[in-house]
């Protein structure tokens, strides 16, 4: 079972994804790339440059024909409807296939930009086209259950992210045994609630720890909340190594993804967000931070003196010894240690506000002999 796997980016270096390695950012472009009547590749470079510029890793579209999605007659969405979008979901997808002839120049450009390029695919034929273009490949959540479609995306030899919204376990066991023994490997597993948007009731990012113990693989989050930090944010600090979310240019745009995207700006705080989260996370060893250690000498409390004290005088807390904060004094022994000095006599003076240090006495054996050759004088 592999926590973690890498990829290779445009520009020939190998990318970790998984642990260890900071979180994969996937900026879900999806049908947002048509504007309207535009069917040239115009909005979809745009969305690439503003995942560029947000510090994603991977821009993500969908490859499909709707004949091989959909039944004929399927009608209408209740939440698309809900949305004011009353149209067929064949009339709503239809219009929205990328071209053939525009989905490898968009792969170039992504290349160029050294962002991956990624698009989830929907039936053998669309494997065909997008796996000569991407490292890695995209099982959206309705088709967890399209063994044709697993079988084939374990051929490629490629890692698979697969989303499992609307699943139950039942239906993500089969899916990764399916996938494993048809020769896959490398899997990211993601957390994903297939409501649109997505209420926070309803977002049991809980799941992502469980799914990481489950199918020992990388796990993460497909994210259809509105908010741009709440879920990306708690799913980092649950182990999320894939975070994936859909942009748009405009959410008032007319279509089916726009007004549950967020938009560059919330993108680009979003990225930031999770980048510091991850460093916030740290690795879990407590220690005194190297950011801590001015205060650590200034301010944890110590055993200081009160006031001078003299070679030979006893030592006794609330006279000339005291549990204080050194500041810039010299920081003298942890309090604990309290008890071997009080009634002691002191070896050598100290100044007001040092520390009491374990020089300053003897060990109790030599300190009681010293008394009786006194007492003997």
């Amino acid at each position: 079972m592999k926590h973690k796997f890498s990829i290779r980016l445009p520009d020939g270096k190998r990318r970790p994804i998984g642990e260890g390695a900071p979180c994969f950012v996937i900026a879900e472009i999806g049908t947002n790339w048509y504007a309207g009547n535009n069917r040239d590749d115009s909005t979809a470079k745009k969305l690439i440059d503003v995942a560029v510029e947000a510090g994603c890793d991977a821009v993500k579209f969908q490859t499909y024909s709707p004949e091989q999605v959909y039944a004929p007659n399927a009608g209408m969405s209740d939440y698309l409807t809900a949305a004011g979008i009353r149209r067929s979901i064949m009339d709503l997808i239809s219009e929205r296939v990328m071209p053939v002839e525009l989905i490898a120049p968009i792969a170039d450009y992504a290349a160029q930009r050294n962002i991956v390029f990624m698009s989830s695919c929907f039936s053998l034929d669309d494997i065909a086209l997008i796996d000569p273009l991407t490292p890695l490949h995209k099982l959206a959540s309705y088709e967890i259950s399209h063994l044709r479609l697993i079988d084939k995306l374990a051929t490629t030899g490629k890692p698979l992210v697969l989303s499992t919204g609307a699943s139950n376990p039942a239906d993500i066991d089969w899916a990764v045994k399916r996938f494993r023994a048809k020769g896959g490997n490398a899997l990211a597993v993601l957390q994903c609630t297939a409501k649109y948007p997505a209420p926070d009731e309803a977002m049991n990012l809980a799941v992502i720890a469980w799914l990481a113990r489950r199918y020992g693989c990388v796990v993460g989050l497909s994210d259809h909340s509105p908010h741009p930090l709440w879920a990306p944010i708690t799913a980092v600090a649950l182990g999320a190594k894939v975070i994936e979310k859909h942009i748009t240019l405009d959410k008032s745009a007319a279509g089916p993804d726009h007004f549950n995207s967020i938009e560059p700006n919330e993108f680009a705080l979003m990225v930031s967000g999770i980048r510091a989260a991850e460093r916030m996370l740290g690795d879990g060893v407590k220690r005194i931070e190297p950011a801590e250690e001015e205060l650590a000498i200034f301010a944890s409390r110590r055993l200081q003196a009160t006031r001078s004290i003299a070679r030979g005088e006893r030592l006794r807390e609330g006279d000339n010894i005291a549990i204080l904060r050194p500041g810039k004094r010299s920081p003298g022994v942890h309090p604990r240690e309290i008890a071997k000095f009080e009634n002691r006599l002191a070896r050598r003076a100290v100044a007001a506000g040092d520390g009491i240090t374990a020089d300053l006495v003897g060990s109790e054996r030599k300190q009681h002999h010293n008394s009786r050759k006194s007492k003997r004088k």
